[in-house]
């Protein structure tokens, strides 16, 4: 779906992200990688194919965009160092063109070598492109004539269908001048936004970005 906000073409994706053509950057929010490997330790079993699903859904984005920077914004790993990171990095390794940023999120604990070693851009707070200010948590305060993206709350919505029947969607969720995207990472979960009426709301149904 294509949107206009604060004078910014953007491109709603239903693969759970957003691009932004007029600097070729493809954005993705709560990749959570490492997650499986994590929780497996603790004993809780996690299926490894939604990571791989993960992979694959990033490098089909690359293939369809020809994106010349991507943006994660933020809890790309979930844990501490685990294999998961090593796989992360040689997957990405056919992309050395395009350039790698990262707004660090709270879950985003590795040591700076693993950070370096990736030959990522790494951001601590936000970073500010023209008049977008990309964040990993929404920002509590945003100039009037600026867009804040952001990721951290993993958005999703009720959608009520016929006999009395529920599904919970993804979302981008859209008030007072800040978007927020859906969690890219198979593995976590939605947080039920509030019906506002001020609010704009973007439901992922299958392959489609709808407007509610």
């Amino acid at each position: 779906m294509k949107l206009l906000l604060q004078d910014q073409a953007l491109e709603l994706l239903a693969e759970k992200s957003l691009y932004h053509p007029d600097t070729r950057t493809l954005v993705i929010a709560d990749l959570h990688l490492g997650k499986t490997t994590h929780f497996r330790k603790s004993g809780i079993a996690l299926p490894a194919q939604s990571t791989e699903k993960d992979y694959l859904r990033i490098e089909a984005l690359i293939e369809k965009l020809q994106p010349e920077e991507i943006i994660f914004l933020g809890d790309l790993f979930h844990s501490s160092h685990n294999s998961e990171w090593e796989i992360f990095l040689e997957r990405i390794k056919p992309f050395s063109h395009i350039h790698f940023t990262l707004i660090l999120g709270n879950h985003d604990i590795l040591p700076e070598k693993h950070y370096i070693k990736s030959g990522f851009t790494i951001v601590k707070n936000k970073l500010e492109i023209g008049n977008i200010i990309y964040s990993h948590k929404p920002l509590l305060k945003i100039p009037a004539d600026k867009l804040n993206i952001a990721g951290h709350i993993h958005p999703g919505y009720i959608l009520s269908g016929k006999a009395h029947h529920n599904i919970r969607l993804p979302c981008f969720y859209y008030h007072r001048n800040c978007l927020i995207m859906p969690a890219f990472g198979s593995l976590t979960g939605l947080y039920l936004m509030e019906e506002i009426q001020t609010a704009k709301v973007f439901l992922i149904v299958k392959d489609k970005v709808i407007r509610l």
